[in-house]
C-alpha cells in the first residue's frame, strides 16, 4: 500500500514537472530547402509570378524602342538610353533562360524521385537545362552570328549581314530547337497549362525566323525590329513560364513520368495509310506452297498407295486402303459372367 501511494506521488509530480517546462520546439528538415514552401501550391501565386514578369518584359521593351526613337531623332538622352536598356532587355531575356534551365535541374531532381519511372524518362530534363543554359549564354555574346559570321567569310570570301548568313545560325537553332520541343511536348503531356504555353512559345519561334528572314532580305526599319523584340521576349516568357507551372505540377501533383499515348498524326497514319502498307507487305512476303517431288527410290504415301522395293531390286506399288471399323465382341470375362 505504502509502495502504490510512493508510485502515485512520483507520477503526478513527475507530470506537473512536464506541464511546467516550455514545450520543445520541432525539430528542423535536414534540408535548407523545402520544395513546397519554395514553390506555391495555389495556381494563382504561379500565374501572378508569371504576370510580374510579362510586365517588366514589357516595360523595358517599351523603353527600349522610345529611346531608340528618340536616338533617331536626335536626342542625347535616347543616344544614352537605347545602348543601355538594349544590353538589359537582352540580360533579362539571358536571366529568364538561365532560371528556365534551373528549374529544369530542380524538375529533373524531383521527377529522379519517381518509382514508376522505369525507362528513366526524367533524363530529359537534364539536356532540356543544358538548352536552356546554351540559349542564355547565346542572348548574352551573341555567338552565333559570330560563328555565322566566321563560316560566311572563310566560304564565301565576305561578312555581309545577307539572308544566307541569317541563314548560318538560324538553321542550326531551328534543328536544335525542334529536339528541345519534342522532350518538353512528351514531358508535358499531362500538364495542360504548360503544353498550351509551349505550343505558344513554338509559334512565336516559327514566326520569329520567317521574320528574321524577311527583314534582313528586305532592310526593314525599327518598327519591325520592335516586332521581332517583341516576339523574342514572348518566347522567352512562355519557356519560362511552362517549366514555372509544370515544377509546380511536378512537386504538388504528381513526380511520375507522363502516360505518352499516341498522337493524332501517328493514329491516322496507323488507321488509314499505314493498314493498306502493311497488308500490302504480308501479301508480297506470304511464302509460294512448295512442290512435293517423288522419286523411286523413296517411300511416298500418294492416294492410299506406298512404292515397296523388294529384294531383287524391283520396286512397286501396293495399294493400301485404310482400315475398316469392326464391333468390338464381348470380353472373355464378361461372356463368363452371363454364363453364370
Amino acid at each position: 500500500m505504502w509502495e502504490h501511494e510512493q508510485d502515485g506521488s512520483a507520477s503526478a509530480s513527475a507530470r506537473q514537472e512536464r506541464e511546467a517546462s516550455p514545450p520543445e520546439e520541432q525539430a528542423p528538415p535536414d534540408l535548407w530547402l523545402w520544395l513546397p514552401q519554395v514553390i506555391p501550391q495555389a495556381l494563382w501565386k504561379c500565374w501572378a509570378f508569371g504576370i510580374a514578369s510579362a510586365i517588366g518584359f514589357l516595360g523595358l521593351l517599351s523603353a527600349w524602342h522610345f529611346a531608340e526613337q528618340a536616338s533617331a531623332a536626335g536626342s542625347v538622352p535616347g543616344d544614352l538610353l537605347a545602348p543601355f536598356l538594349d544590353r538589359l532587355l537582352l540580360g533579362s531575356g539571358a536571366v529568364a533562360w538561365l532560371i528556365a534551365a534551373q528549374l529544369c535541374c530542380l524538375a529533373w531532381w524531383v521527377r529522379s524521385r519517381s518509382r514508376v519511372d522505369y525507362g528513366g524518362q526524367f533524363y530529359a530534363w537534364g539536356w532540356t537545362a543544358a538548352g536552356f543554359f546554351v540559349a542564355s549564354m547565346l542572348c548574352l555574346t551573341d555567338a552565333h552570328r559570330l560563328v555565322a559570321a566566321l563560316v560566311s567569310w572563310s566560304v564565301a570570301g565576305s561578312v555581309a549581314n545577307s539572308a544566307g548568313m541569317t541563314a548560318l545560325w538560324l538553321l542550326p537553332l531551328l534543328v536544335a530547337g525542334l529536339v528541345l520541343w519534342a522532350n518538353l511536348g512528351a514531358e508535358f503531356r499531362n500538364d495542360f497549362a504548360s503544353r498550351v504555353l509551349h505550343s505558344v512559345g513554338a509559334l512565336c519561334a516559327l514566326t520569329l525566323i520567317g521574320l528574321e528572314l524577311w527583314s534582313t532580305r528586305t532592310e526593314s526599319t525599327d518598327d519591325w525590329e520592335f516586332v521581332s523584340r517583341l516576339l523574342l521576349a514572348s518566347l522567352q516568357w512562355c519557356h519560362l513560364m511552362s517549366v514555372w507551372l509544370h515544377v509546380r505540377h511536378v512537386v504538388h501533383v504528381s513526380a511520375d513520368p507522363p502516360t505518352l499515348s499516341a498522337s493524332g498524326w501517328l493514329l491516322a497514319w496507323r488507321y488509314g495509310p499505314g493498314r493498306a502498307a502493311s497488308w500490302l507487305s504480308k501479301q508480297s512476303t506470304q511464302p509460294l506452297p512448295e512442290p512435293v517431288s517423288v522419286t523411286p527410290d523413296e517411300n511416298v504415301a500418294v492416294v492410299g498407295k506406298k512404292r515397296l522395293r523388294e529384294a531383287d531390286g524391283v520396286s512397286k506399288e501396293v495399294r493400301i486402303d485404310d482400315a475398316e471399323p469392326t464391333p468390338k465382341g464381348p470380353t472373355r470375362r464378361t461372356r463368363e459372367t452371363a454364363k453364370k
